[in-house]
């Protein structure tokens, strides 16, 4: 199928429907981008990625192990055909209930690479595990750590910044599980926002969009059976210890994936998050997964509008109607 585009009075560009990404290559200065929903198609073939793995970006000390732990991450680069000159960014951190896991757990990788291909520089990154010896139902130490490494990841993205060609003022964090409660940290709990001592000073660890998949910010009871009736159910995470979302300046926009059968973080955990982000007038959006459990990438997946979502919101709240479309070569546009 083809499309024809009509620019001004007198241009004329004729080109293959799944192509239109490469439009803005061959359009001289002076036309607008035609779409942000460029970013909503792959541009790039899985084995046409760049990925760059145990990049140290910081170091911080580990009290669970008495060391010094080097924090490393993997990055997923557009191919060199990519020549665009800002491009939009994400900071993915993985679950494993502050006690497991790494920069290439759980889905991270897999949504890296959905992110990239479609143009968008992804960075998974490791933090330090201190669960087992701080109690998560009695301590905040193990999630303000991680959030402090994940800060140290943040400032690292705009350190590198002019050599990746990476966009400062378009950066994203996501996380699932107690990857998402990192990022809901970073984003809006008060005793989350020290910039600790995780690396790379001098540097902004703000973001623009905090995605949460299955997260929460105040625990309620878990259970190990939610239908036809909950059953074994108990708080597994303090109550009152964070702040309340919407106490302070620059919030970032909302986007929370949650499924209804969640027996770890309950999906009205997800529901409270959404509509004290409402509340306080920072933009959020709900994907909602019926029946779907922890961490539910599967489903995700599964349903295009589930993914539509996230991607039409992404693009309002990281303002990429004025960012230039991702394309494989200004030659390989042309049809």
């Amino acid at each position: 199928m083809r499309l024809t585009f009509r620019l001004g009075a007198d241009v004329k560009l004729t080109c293959d429907l799944m192509r239109v990404a490469g439009l803005l290559a061959v359009v001289s200065s002076g036309f607008a981008a035609v779409s942000a929903e460029c970013f909503k198609d792959f541009v790039w073939d899985e084995d046409e990625i760049a990925v760059y793995r145990d990049v140290k970006f910081g170091s911080s000390f580990n009290n669970e192990t008495g060391k010094e732990m080097d924090l490393l991450l993997d990055a997923y680069l557009p191919p060199d055909t990519d020549k665009r000159s800002l491009r939009p960014a994400a900071v993915l951190v993985h679950g494993g209930g502050f006690s497991g896991g790494n920069q290439t757990s759980d889905g991270q990788p897999a949504f890296a690479m959905q992110l990239v291909r479609r143009g968008i520089v992804a960075i998974s990154i490791n933090y330090r595990q201190m669960a087992k010896t701080y109690n998560l139902s009695s301590s905040d130490v193990a999630r303000l750590a991680a959030v402090e490494d994940a800060r140290a990841a943040v400032r690292y993205v705009r350190m590198v910044a002019k050599d990746y060609r990476i966009d400062t003022d378009r950066i994203m964090i996501e996380g699932d599980s107690a990857g998402a409660v990192t990022s809901l940290y970073l984003g809006y709990v008060k005793d989350a926002q020290g910039e600790g001592q995780s690396g790379n000073p001098g540097y902004r660890s703000d973001v623009r969009l905090a995605v949460s998949v299955s997260g929460q910010l105040k625990a309620q009871a878990g259970s190990r059976q939610i239908r036809p009736y909950p059953a074994g159910c108990a708080v597994s995470g303090p109550v009152n210890s964070v702040g309340d979302v919407g106490t302070f300046n620059g919030q970032p926009a909302l986007l929370m994936i949650h499924g209804t059968d969640d027996y770890m973080v309950p999906y009205v955990n997800a529901i409270a998050v959404f509509n004290a982000a409402k509340a306080a007038n920072i933009p959020a959006s709900l994907v909602t997964i019926p029946g779907a459990r922890h961490v539910p990438w599967k489903e995700f997946y599964a349903s295009s509008s589930y993914m539509d979502q996230f991607l039409t919101f992404m693009i309002e709240q990281m303002d990429l109607d004025s960012a230039e479309c991702p394309h494989p070569s200004a030659m390989d546009s042309v049809v």
